[in-house]
């Protein structure tokens, strides 16, 4: 309680001393109460930012910064089901509150992950031209174009970071060195990150051959130009439980043909169908992957995961599919980039829910 204590503030205190606060007690959040010490909003430090990109300044009451559509939950919520809210939503705090509204507790995403680390590693494939996006990678790497502010490969290694995954291969071709100026090796992102540089390109699969002594435990790979909030938990566990050799993430995917389709009998038309829906299940670029499978990658090759596949399939390999229910976005076009921003404003922008407490869903 001493700890919660130190980050509450009252309405008119000023973005100044609550960035202080913040820096002084290590933590992202500060909590906004009344006189009564009730919980009425929360600031973290991706509301100040964003604030003052947006005109205010630090001299403003924390009051016109704060976020007032919070989540917290209620002192009854079971700790598994707080977790679990946490890791779907990506909540990076968790208040607990009791009748009065005031907050007893206080769950912090990055102490859970501490206790949850996993050594499988995540390889990111970060090498790609991205011309269908020109001009936005005419000067930068398509996974290190912009999402809500902050870099695609960025997004997908807090994702990551989010179930427990810290160990990172960055695979890089097209303009590398945009790529490992802005992580490093990982430490400021609290992961470790470690490069695959190719000298020519060697496609999704052909890159996994120069690091496949490290690779000893079932291991992600992920296409660098997605947004996605997949619970990549539940992907691993699938994997494991049905004993597959890979597992390829795949989604449904409805597509309408632009035209009227005809169906004819010999030279007769039978019927015509305008712009008919198609389905299909798509690859949506998301790979759990046993070491063993990386025997049939050839040395020094192109080949993609694609090839990967089919002759796993040839060999006789369990390949499963893994149905990606949660938000699933493939950044391939303008678009798509546009859709994208709009998406991340809406769905993961600090990741805000109206889930007060357990009382409004009884």
């Amino acid at each position: 309680m001493e700890e919660i204590k130190r980050i509450q503030v009252n309405p008119e205190v000023s973005v100044k001393e609550t960035m202080k606060i913040m820096d002084a007690t290590s933590m992202e959040t500060v909590l906004v109460v009344d006189e009564e010490e009730r919980l009425m909003g929360i600031v973290t430090d991706g509301d100040i930012r964003r604030a003052l990109l947006s005109g205010s300044s630090i001299e403003d009451s924390v009051s016109k910064v704060m976020n007032r559509n919070y989540s917290a939950v209620s002192v009854s919520t079971p700790v598994k089901e707080i977790i679990r809210r946490m890791k779907k939503y990506y909540f990076k705090q968790m208040p607990v509150i009791d009748e009065e509204r005031k907050v007893v507790d206080m769950y912090l995403l990055k102490d859970i992950i501490a206790e949850k680390s996993k050594d499988n590693y995540v390889v990111l494939m970060a090498g790609g031209l991205g011309t269908r996006l020109r001009p936005l990678t005419d000067d930068k790497p398509k996974p290190m174009i912009e999402i809500g502010g902050r870099p695609i490969l960025e997004i997908i290694i807090n994702l990551f970071k989010n179930y427990g995954f810290k160990n990172f291969f960055i695979s890089v071709n097209y303009l590398a060195n945009i790529v490992e100026g802005y992580f490093g090796d990982g430490s400021d992102f609290d992961v470790n990150i470690q490069y695959i540089r190719e000298t020519s390109r060697l496609g999704t699969a052909g890159c996994l051959k120069l690091v496949e002594d490290k690779l000893t435990k079932p291991f992600f790979v992920v296409n660098g130009d997605l947004l996605t909030r997949l619970n990549l938990e539940d992907m691993l566990k699938f994997h494991a439980a049905n004993s597959f050799d890979m597992t390829v993430g795949i989604r449904k995917h409805d597509y309408q043909i632009p035209y009227g389709v005809v169906e004819t009998e010999g030279n007769r038309i039978s019927k015509v169908i305008e712009k008919p829906m198609k389905h299909c299940t798509i690859n949506a670029g998301i790979y759990c992957l046993n070491p063993e499978i990386i025997s049939y990658i050839p040395e020094n090759k192109f080949y993609d995961i694609t090839s990967l596949i089919n002759a796993c399939l040839s060999q006789g390999k369990k390949i499963g599919g893994f149905h990606i229910v949660d938000y699933w976005m493939d950044i391939g076009q303008i678009e798509d980039y546009k859709k994208a921003n709009i998406d991340y404003d809406l769905i993961f922008k600090d990741f805000i829910r109206s889930e007060i407490t357990q009382r409004t869903e009884r």
